[in-house]
């Protein structure tokens, strides 16, 4: 009997082999007996058979364990079976017969992985992860175990364990590319950046020998802030022939975050590289864009940006730089558009409001332009309280939900000029007070003109601002070159104060009807050529023309090295002193005590026969020295955005 059974069953494995699965199915229904049929090696072969014709639920079902403990059954399973089930989307069905398995075998790591992987196709996120933990606890050192575990925990928003799970792992990180590649994107992720940085910087460009690995470690070198050598290591990366998005992506960011020269040129081939790999990825097309925007090419900056809107819409950021390319590109009436659809994404952001109507203004819709900006008006002015000092007295209940980004607050406190000791949490406390005193003052001068005089209750006394303003030959007008820190919207009222005629480059849009805007020169709505016409037209007139030196809507703005970071400043001011022979003054508001005062500062006249490069040198040196000055000094004045604070990292 024994020789007849073993007979059928070397037929059924040869039906299993060259998978005439209906001729197996028949031969054991048909042609064995009852005592063939129950011995665990055939009845095996039928179940795999059966569910390769299709009777999945009824071969399934066969596989008790005791045909699973079967000489052979994990090999028929592993190669007939679970394939199979998992190319018709039997997922179910599969992880049925592996949990099974792992019941009879429960060290088996290849069904783990494979049962894993299967789960997690499932949605069964908790649940993946344990059993990648079950891996690596079966064997701590198989590498292509660890990096399943750690991209696991990253797939599911669990960041700070895998940043943990890795940063542990030590040295063991370098056994495997794999491995190293979701450790560099755990550390980073988690922000675990000095470890991110240095596993980075030591592995040998030399030694990458995989795709995924090389374009990790250029990743982990740019978001640590190591541009110097993400340039060098991706470089040397692409001349080795590794050509992967991730490595063209980030080493063109890494370019345009450097002080390389000729950054943006740089950073363009290696995004074109980059989308021909991967063109869904709308991070290269938006970096794309914007280093065209940087270097002055606004329309062929448009096709990139509006592709990263189109591949993710509700990503404000990406709309916003579509939107000012479009300005800056002169479609006025579409660059409307788009900054009103970030007023739905965003409702509360006060900058869509303005460059909405800016853009409307000269798109030739002013009436619309200033309905919008009425509307804005309107409804801070709702918010506001009864009286300026009031709100001014609330703002202190408000500095603990202020945002900041923290390498602002962390580069300011580098540059305190004095040695006392200062307990940091209050030095920031005060820091993003005086963020949101200034905001509060653009807020009542915009929306409570008409009581404009509460504010001017908080100057101090201007006598010695008087005595300044009085020694200067004003009969040409005058340059009064700020930036963004202090109490910056307290200067139209200052100079008021002073009776001193004032013209003001500010962002507000010219529709806006209040008391603080008729002294604008709104570069919201008019274009560089206008605004500079403008500006020398208020000079001729006799105004003193006020300028943030360091402010910029334009991103191709120029920027210079300042204590470390890079900041935006304009040679506009400094060419027009020396071309016109005006006088200039550093000024700056800013709080002292309960009080505002303001800063006069002279800075450079132009000497007679003086070149134009020359001067432009000697008046920046004399205003970043009246500027650090004034960083260094009470937390209150650092205002924390826009101008200077724009770029610094």
């Amino acid at each position: 009997m024994a020789t007849v059974i073993q007979g059928s069953l070397d037929r059924l494995h040869e039906y299993l082999r060259s998978g005439r699965w209906d001729e197996a199915v028949n031969l054991y229904e048909r042609e064995l007996d009852r005592e063939e049929r129950q011995e665990s090696a055939t009845k095996l072969a039928y179940a795999v058979a059966l569910i390769r014709v299709g009777r999945i639920g009824s071969g399934v079902n066969l596989l008790t364990f005791d045909l699973l403990a079967a000489p052979h059954a994990r090999t028929h399973l592993r190669k007939f079976v679970l394939p199979a089930l998992i190319d018709a989307g039997r997922l179910e069905c599969a992880v049925t017969i592996l949990q099974k398995v792992l019941e009879l075998y429960p060290d088996s790591i290849e069904d783990y992985r494979l049962l894993g992987s299967l789960v997690g196709r499932l949605g069964r996120t908790d649940e993946t992860i344990e059993l990648a933990r079950k891996v690596i606890e079966i064997e701590p050192y198989d590498a292509l175990g660890q990096a399943a575990y750690i991209q696991r925990l990253l797939n599911a928003g669990r960041t700070e364990e895998a940043g943990d799970h890795a940063r542990q792992l030590g040295d063991q990180l370098l056994d495997h590319p794999r491995l190293t590649t979701m450790g560099l994107l755990a550390l980073t992720r988690s922000g675990r950046a000095d470890r991110a940085g240095s596993l980075a910087s030591g592995i040998d460009p030399e030694s990458v020998a995989d795709e995924q690995l090389a374009g990790a470690v250029v990743r982990a070198l740019a978001e640590t802030g190591r541009t110097g050598e993400a340039v060098e290591t991706g470089e040397a990366l692409v001349a080795r022939g590794w050509n992967e998005p991730t490595l063209r992506s980030y080493l063109a960011q890494a370019y345009m975050s450097s002080v390389v020269q000729d950054r943006y040129e740089k950073a363009l081939p290696h995004l074109e590289a980059g989308i021909a790999l991967a063109p869904s990825n709308a991070l290269m097309h938006y970096t794309l864009g914007e280093a065209l925007l940087r270097l002055r090419r606004y329309s062929d900056a448009l096709a990139p940006l509006a592709k990263s809107v189109e591949l993710q819409p509700k990503v404000p950021q990406a709309r916003a730089l579509y939107a000012r390319a479009l300005k800056q590109a002169g479609h006025y009436g579409e660059a409307a558009r788009e900054f009103r659809m970030l007023l739905k994404l965003q409702p509360t952001s006060g900058n869509w409001h303005r460059y909405a109507a800016g853009a409307l203004a000269q798109a030739g819709r002013r009436g619309e332009a200033s309905a919008l900006f009425d509307e804005f008006v309107l409804r801070r002015t709702a918010k506001l309280p009864e009286t300026f000092e009031q709100g001014l007295k609330q703002l202190w209940m408000r500095v603990d939900e202020v945002e900041i980004p923290q390498p602002r607050l962390d580069w300011a406190w580098t540059l305190r000029s004095s040695d006392e000791p200062v307990d940091r949490a209050e030095w920031d406390r005060a820091a993003k007070w005086g963020h949101l005193a200034d905001h509060y003052l653009l807020d009542w001068l915009e929306c409570r003109g008409d009581r404009a005089h509460e504010a001017m209750m908080r100057l101090g006394e201007l006598d010695e601002v008087e005595n300044a303003f009085a020694q200067i030959d004003r009969s040409k007008g005058m340059i009064l070159a700020s930036a963004h820190i202090g109490a910056m919207y307290a200067g139209p009222l200052a100079l008021e104060l002073l009776g001193i005629p004032c013209r003001w480059l500010a962002s507000t849009p010219s529709v806006a009807r209040t008391e603080y805007a008729n002294s604008l020169i709104s570069t919201s709505d008019q274009d560089d050529m206008q605004v500079a016409r403008a500006f020398m037209q208020s000079l001729r007139e006799g105004y003193a023309v006020v300028v943030a030196v360091d402010g910029a809507i334009n991103l191709a703005a120029p920027r210079i090295s300042f204590e470390g970071q890079e900041i935006t400043y304009s040679t506009f001011a400094a060419r027009t002193a020396h071309r016109l022979g005006v006088p200039s003054a550093f000024v700056a508001p800013y709080w002292r005590g309960e009080r505002i005062g303001f800063t006069v500062e002279r800075l450079p006249d132009p000497i007679e026969g003086e070149e134009s490069s020359v001067f432009e040198d000697r008046w920046r040196d004399a205003y970043l020295q009246s500027l650090r000055a004034f960083i260094g000094g009470d937390p209150r004045n650092l205002r924390l955005s826009g101008g200077i604070w724009r770029h610094v990292r």
